[in-house]
């Protein structure tokens, strides 16, 4: 069997990770989707653990490179695993950890893949209880480097509680560059891709640029609303809604120089 998608990204990014994070846009980006986590926690589904603490609540964020979501939302979480297929993004992860000032017990960096049709054991091993029941399953900026999104999703959901929330951070298609002020505000409808008022704005200037030292990591440039409301429903999920970021984010890599991210949220039925 030849080098698979997982396999490419795991070697890009253990080198990548010593420097991607210095990059200004990365930091800008960062901080945009932190901002919206930290300020959109009920419409997440976060809820803070109880007083009593009866119930640990978890958070898993997939694909956690140095930990942007577990960063924003660790408080409202008696536990944040953060799984990578990188070793060298699970370091980043730790140094967030430590940077907090949370032990193993509250932030735990593990090496393993999740969403592989036959799933081996993580490092360091996790039960199978461990790696279920969570709260709150976050992916974020990784969608897009995953082979097959439909099996990706339905993996992720098997680790949620009941109830849970399934959170995809990603790219956004854009039809047309004049629909990029759609609002911030919550919404189910309209859909992303929806907007064809511009025909010569198609989204093929969303695409990144195939001599971008990353591009071969990249199964999917963007998404459209009508394309992750499939996958959360086939993923076992309802109640989906995803929200456009207010304003375009600078992306080296893209051939219009910038994307439009989304957050998009289902829970668990």
């Amino acid at each position: 069997m030849g080098e698979t998608l997982a396999d490419k990204n795991q070697a890009y990014w253990n080198n990548a990770s010593q420097l991607v994070f210095k990059d200004k846009w990365v930091h800008d980006l960062q901080n945009q989707i932190s901002e919206f986590l930290m300020g959109n926690l009920d419409w997440i589904g976060v809820q803070s653990p109880t007083v009593d603490n009866s119930r640990q609540t978890k958070l898993m964020d997939y694909a956690c490179g140095n930990g942007i979501v577990s960063r924003s939302l660790h408080r409202h979480f008696s536990k944040c695993i953060g799984i990578d297929l990188s070793d060298g993004m699970l370091d980043k992860y730790r140094a967030t950890a430590v940077e907090l000032g949370l032990d193993e017990s509250r932030m735990l960096a593990v090496q393993g893949d999740l969403l592989a049709p036959t799933v081996t054991q993580t490092e360091p091993p996790l039960s199978e209880e461990e790696l279920s029941g969570f709260d709150l399953v976050a992916i974020c900026m990784a969608l897009h480097h995953v082979d097959d999104i439909v099996l990706a999703t339905k993996r992720l959901a098997e680790r949620l509680r009941p109830g849970g929330v399934l959170l995809i951070i990603d790219w956004a298609t854009r039809n047309s560059s004049h629909k990029t002020e759609q609002q911030a505000s919550v919404q189910t409808t309209p859909s992303v891709s929806e907007n064809h008022h511009h025909h010569h704005h198609h989204h093929m200037n969303d695409t990144i640029d195939p001599k971008h030292p990353a591009a071969h990591t990249i199964s999917h440039d963007s998404f459209s609303q009508s394309q992750i409301f499939s996958l959360f429903e086939q993923a076992g999920c309802g109640e989906s809604q995803l929200v456009l970021a207010d304003r375009l984010s600078p992306v080296p890599g893209a051939r219009s120089g910038e994307m439009q991210l989304f957050w998009a949220r289902a829970t668990k039925l």
